[in-house]
């Protein structure tokens, strides 16, 4: 009777014993698993942008940080002729909706162009309001100039501004701003670094400090008025990169923007320029002085004379925008004829071709039509 319960029991034993010594094995292999986290990405508040974050992954010690994939977004805007009518002072939308269906492409940003003094007048609310009813975010670019209700008073432009010459219109500005309850762009004083600019530091005689000063104060006059959504653009050319001595303060700026242009062979100074040597050099600039702030191209076009428009919408588009200038956040169309003007056309269908690499290249979903 023994004998047979000892050949029953043993094996018994023997495989509880294994068993129990395979898990406890197991779990001292696995002890150090890392646990599921959600870590935030970079410590970055950027008014008006969303921030991705980072996952990772449960796995054995050491622990492999994995980044799940991030979807960049660079929200697509323009300016197109007709757009605005400057002789009447009147706004019309069907002219950007008529490129829209052109391009097969929704704008996110519409942008357009207004004197400073209109900044106090409550037609640019309905403007404003016009144009958000489309679904674009405005975006408005105001030049500086003396007026009656900004005087010289025997100082340059932005000395003037600086030292509250123009105090009572920009607290007026501000407080019609104020009343506008979504976000909108404004560029003040765009290309400020051109002399050619009639609102240029170096053409109204100002100097650099004149310039931060004046950006600084019209600033703090909004955000005492209560203008709580507006998204400060500083925006210069392409050409003086010595953005540093210039750039109003991180406290004062909401985006950095770039205009630049391929002329092509159509003026006396200009070659042909690929999108990176139209570029590069101010796009390390920019976030060199600017490191934390979203980037918009707020001007830009090429022409079609000195070389291939066609080519040049593709790489642009396809290759460098989306991949070689990771910061970019926006860009930015000049869509118009300036032929009589510059001897330039800047209008994207040039030619059934050029209108086709356009579309092609805004077709990639990282193009996004709202924001």
């Amino acid at each position: 009777m023994r004998s047979k319960l000892t050949r029953v029991v043993i094996p018994v034993l023997l495989t509880v014993f294994f068993t129990t010594i395979g898990i406890m094995v197991y779990f001292e292999n696995f002890r150090d698993i890392s646990p599921l986290s959600v870590q935030s990405a970079p410590d970055l508040q950027v008014k008006g942008l969303d921030v991705e974050s980072e996952i990772i992954l449960p796995t054995l010690q050491p622990s492999v940080s994995v980044k799940a994939p991030i979807s960049r977004s660079i929200y697509i805007g323009f300016w197109t002729q007709g757009f605005f009518d400057f002789k009447s002072n009147t706004l019309h939308p069907e002219a950007l909706t008529s490129l829209e269906l052109k391009i097969g492409k929704k704008a996110a940003i519409a942008h357009y162009y207004r004197g400073w003094e209109w900044l106090d007048s409550s037609i640019l609310l309905s403007e404003f309001e016009t144009i958000s009813s489309y679904g674009w975010r405005p975006m408005i670019s105001v030049n500086p100039y003396f007026f009656e209700k900004c005087n010289a008073n025997g100082k340059s432009l932005y000395a003037s501004i600086a030292v509250g010459n123009c105090d009572e219109f920009l607290k007026n500005a501000g407080r019609n701003l104020s009343q506008y309850k979504k976000p909108f762009f404004l560029r003040f004083a765009w290309e400020m670094n051109i002399e050619s600019m009639e609102w240029s530091i170096q053409k109204t005689g100002s100097t650099s400090s004149d310039f931060i000063l004046a950006w600084r104060r019209m600033h703090d006059f909004f955000e005492k008025e209560g203008v709580k959504n507006v998204l400060w653009v500083f925006a210069p050319d392409v050409g003086n990169t010595e953005y540093g001595n210039i750039y109003p303060g991180d406290n004062y700026v909401d985006w950095v923007g770039l205009d630049g242009y391929n002329w092509g062979t159509t003026q006396s100074w200009s070659r042909w320029q690929s999108f990176n040597e139209v570029f590069s050099n101010a796009y390390s600039a920019i976030t060199l002085a600017a490191p934390n702030k979203p980037l918009m191209i707020s001007e830009i076009n090429s022409t079609d004379q000195g070389g291939s428009k066609v080519s040049w919408y593709t790489d642009a588009l396809q290759t460098q925008i989306s991949r070689n200038f990771p910061k970019i956040s926006a860009v930015v169309f000049y869509n118009e004829d300036r032929s009589a003007r510059e001897n330039v056309n800047w209008l994207i269908d040039t030619s059934i071709e050029s209108l086709k690499a356009f579309k092609d290249g805004t077709s990639n979903p990282i193009y996004k039509s709202s924001i």
